[in-house]
This record gives structure tokens, sequence and C-alpha cells, in this order.
């Protein structure tokens, strides 16, 4: 199969896929909701999201080869396929707008303040679909060295912030019920494991094999996902204590407390470079499972590219739109409509087919 990858790669774009945007981004809002308990949330919404696993590495192994809709149409007709395709395409392009506004607004806000959003956007979102057309085969790889770059710094701003750190910011736990945990989960499932359902596009490239266990390595990537992230959460409250939740781009603002003599400071522009990277990565493989939903859905050959532009000229429009509309708009937007997207147009129509799928294996 052209652009085909390998159970080691589709698990390493899944750990670029989940850590992406999200460990810049995650630990503030999930902070904001859940206080000190950010940690709890995010163990429980990483251990959801490995249950997710099930049904979308099931699915793709009873069916090789095939894509959602592909086997959507065999286990629920064709024009039920065809809707649940449209709400993943709605979700995917929800998804890629979202990650281009991110980037723009905070390049904007945070490094050139001066300069108009809109040239963020249409640059990004060119850079995106580019990087997209080459294939998933071409930018798998190429994807995993940037993120080894992106991690690295990550881990470098969080060893050097370490002497900063105040335990008892930990404390206490709990002291407002569960409510705020609940609430918590729901954000983190949303943004980002829920996500993960769009794997069900990407999963048709992959090579299975007797003993791939690919299960068990997108497992891991998963684990991995909620350590790093569990680090910038916890690197978040121990650095800012009561006022984590109020420190957008968090690690950004943790790089900032970095000083270390002369030698190391303003270590921002580093973890500038990772949040632009990670993102960019992330929108990537968005943009190129959304072109591949609606290459399905229209019936195109998978390889078609000339849809590609054109979806991610509309993507723009989006995110210019959401961009003008402000940013406390945009908050609310991804701590409060985007998880209930994730789990109305990923989660449920993927939870749906597999359900379908054992019911006839069962009858058979």
């Amino acid at each position: 199969m052209k652009n085909a990858i390998t159970p080691k790669q589709i698990a390493v774009l899944l750990f670029v896929f989940l850590t992406g945007s999200s460990i810049i981004n995650i630990p503030a809002p999930l902070i904001l909701l859940s206080g000190n308990e950010a940690w709890i949330c995010l163990l429980a919404a990483a251990g959801l999201g490995m249950l997710l696993l099930i049904p979308l590495v099931g699915l793709a192994r009873r069916f090789p080869g095939m894509d959602f809709v592909e086997y959507g149409s065999k286990l629920l007709t064709r024009p039920v396929a065809v809707a649940l395709g449209l709400l993943l395409l709605m979700l995917q392009i929800h998804t890629v707008a979202g990650i281009v506004t991110d980037i723009s607004m905070f390049l904007k806000s945070s490094m050139m303040r001066n300069t108009f959003f809109g040239y963020f956007t249409i640059l990004t979102s060119l850079a995106v679909a580019l990087t997209a057309r080459v294939g998933v085969g071409r930018f798998a790889g190429m994807f995993g060295l940037l993120m080894i770059s992106v991690m690295l710094f990550v881990v470098f701003n969080i060893s050097l912030a370490s002497p900063g750190v105040h335990p008892n910011f930990l404390l206490p736990i709990l002291d407002e019920g569960v409510k705020p945990v609940l609430h918590g989960i729901y954000f983190i499932y949303g943004f980002p494991y829920g996500e993960l359902a769009l794997f069900c596009m990407l999963l048709p490239y992959v090579r299975f094999g007797d003993k791939d266990r690919i299960g068990a390595k997108m497992t891991l990537a998963v684990a991995l996902n909620a350590a790093s992230l569990l680090a910038v959460t916890l690197a978040t409250v121990l650095v800012f204590g009561p006022i984590a939740g109020e420190r957008k781009y968090s690690m950004f603002e943790v790089a900032r407390t970095v000083y270390v003599t002369e030698i190391f400071e303003r270590l921002e522009a580093l973890m500038g470079y990772s949040m632009i990277v990670a993102s960019f990565m992330k929108a990537t493989i968005v943009l190129f499972t959304a072109h591949l939903t609606l290459n399905s859905v229209l019936k195109l050959p998978r390889d078609n590219r000339q849809l590609l532009f054109p979806l991610a000229f509309f993507t723009a429009l989006i995110s210019l739109a959401a961009g003008f509309r402000g940013e406390a708009y945009w908050n609310f937007i991804v701590s409060g409509i985007h998880p209930l997207w994730v789990l109305t147009c990923g989660t449920v129509p993927l939870l749906v087919a597999y359900a379908v799928s054992l019911a006839r294996r069962r009858a058979a």
C-alpha cells in the first residue's frame, strides 16, 4: 500500500497527536477547573483513552485496510456511515481550525503583538496543508524527530524550574468534593484523549501482522503522553500555586521564571518553539485525517489530494472568524464545547460501530 506505515510509526504519531498542543495548553484550564486535583483528572482521562483503544484497534483488525466510513457501511449501511462520517469530518475541521487559532493567538499575544492575527492564520494553514499533502508515510518519520526536540526542551525547562517548586501547593486535596474532578475529567477527555478516535482514519495505512502488538504500542504511547502531561501539570501547580490556573500557556510562563546566573534565562523562546512545532504537527495529522474522511464520504480514491487545499482554506476561514470573536470566546469553546463535540462526533460513532460489530460476531 502506498504511504503504508508500521505499528511503531502509528504509535509515534499517536504520541505526537496526543501531546501536540496539549502539553502547552492543557495545564492552565485543567487546573482552573479542578484545582489541586488536576493530576487525578489527568490519570482518569488517560485511562479512558486507553479503553477507547479497544474498539479502535479491534475494528481496524477486523476490517484491515478499511477506514471508519468503509467498515461503517458494512456494519451500519452506507447512509448511516456517511452521516457518522460527516460528524467525524465536522470534528476534524473544528479541531484543525482550533489548533491554528491557538497558534495564531499565542504568537500574537506572547511574541509579536503588533502583527495582524490573520497573517499567522494564513501562513500556518498553508504550512499544515503542504505538509499533509506529502502523505503520512513521509511526515510520520519527520514528526518523530521533531517531537524528540520538543520533549527535550520541556524536560530541560522543568529541570531548571525545579528549584522554584513548592510541594505544599499540592494541598489540600478534594477540599471541594468530586465535582471539580468530574469537570476536569470531562475537559481533558475531550482534549486530547477522546480525540484519538480520529485514528480510525489512519489505521488503514498500518501494515498489520500476526505479532505486531499494535495495541500494546499504542497503549504505551498514551501512557507516555499521560506521564508528560502529568509532569507539566505538576510543574505548573508547584511553581505558581493558587494562581496556576490563571497562567495561560503555562509552560511558557514557567520558562519565564527560570534564571540560573546569566547562563540560563529567557528560556521561553524554547517553549515557544515547542508549542508552535508540536501544535503544527497535530494540526497536520488532523487535516490529513479530515481529507481522508472527505474522500471516503465522496467515494474518492484515498490518495486523492485535490480537496486538501480547499479544506485547509475552509479551516483557515473558521480560524479567522474565531480569532475575531476574541480570546474569551475561544477559551469557552475549548473548555466547554470542544469536549462535547469530541464525545458526540468522535467517541459515540466509534462505539456504535464497535457494538454492532460485536453483536454481529456473536450472532454469527
